[in-house]
C-alpha cells in the first residue's frame, strides 16, 4: 500500500516537476552580428574627422529624440550617456568610443542595449568607403532583429549622416578650410 501511494504521488509530482522546470527556463542571450558599408563623397581624413567629431545634437540629422550628456571628451576616447523615451519610460545607455586615428574607432554600448561596432574607413579612389560590423545582445532571442530589417535602419541613418558629411566637405572645399 505504501509503495503504491508512492507511485501514485510520484506520478502526480513529476508533471508538476516538469511544468516548474519549463516555466523558470531562462533564455540565453543571443548575439546577432550586422555589417553597413556606406561610401563617402570625400577623402579619408575629412571622414574621419566628421564621423568622430560627436556632438550633443548629431541625432537631430537623423530625426532621433535621443539626447546626450558627455561625460568625457579626449584625443581618443568619447564617453556619454543617452536618454530616451520608449512609451512612458525614460531609458538611459552608456557609449564609448576608442578612437584609432587615422580610419577606425569602436563602440562599446550599454545599459538600453548591448552593441560593439567596429568602424573602419578605406579609400577608393576619391571617395571613402565605411565599413561597419556590429555586435548586437539581446536578453531575450525572441527579440533579436532580423539582419534584413536592422541593416536597413542602419542604412537610412547612414545615408542622413552621410548627405551632412558631403555637405559639410563640400562647404569646406569651397571655403578652403576643413570642417
Amino acid at each position: 500500500m505504501c509503495h503504491r501511494r508512492l507511485e501514485f504521488c510520484y506520478c502526480r509530482v513529476k508533471p508538476l516537476r516538469e511544468t516548474v522546470k519549463n516555466t523558470f527556463k531562462l533564455a540565453s542571450p543571443v548575439v546577432k552580428t550586422y555589417k553597413v558599408s556606406k561610401t563617402f563623397k570625400a577623402p579619408l581624413d575629412f571622414c574621419f574627422a566628421w564621423c568622430t567629431d560627436f556632438r550633443a545634437d548629431d541625432n537631430k540629422m537623423t530625426g532621433s529624440k535621443t539626447k546626450r550628456h558627455f561625460l568625457e571628451r579626449s584625443r581618443r576616447r568619447f564617453v556619454w550617456v543617452t536618454t530616451h523615451k520608449e512609451g512612458r519610460n525614460t531609458v538611459e545607455g552608456i557609449r564609448a568610443v576608442w578612437l584609432k586615428a587615422p580610419d577606425a574607432w569602436h563602440l562599446d554600448s550599454c545599459g538600453d542595449g548591448r552593441e560593439i561596432g567596429d568602424y573602419k574607413l578605406t579609400p577608393v579612389g576619391s571617395r571613402t568607403r565605411l565599413d561597419m560590423v556590429f555586435h548586437v545582445t539581446y536578453d531575450d532571442p525572441r527579440k533579436a532583429e532580423g539582419v534584413r530589417e536592422w541593416v536597413q535602419g542602419a542604412k537610412r541613418e547612414w545615408d542622413a549622416f552621410g548627405r551632412y558629411l558631403e555637405t559639410d566637405y563640400k562647404a569646406s572645399v569651397d571655403k578652403g578650410s576643413n570642417r
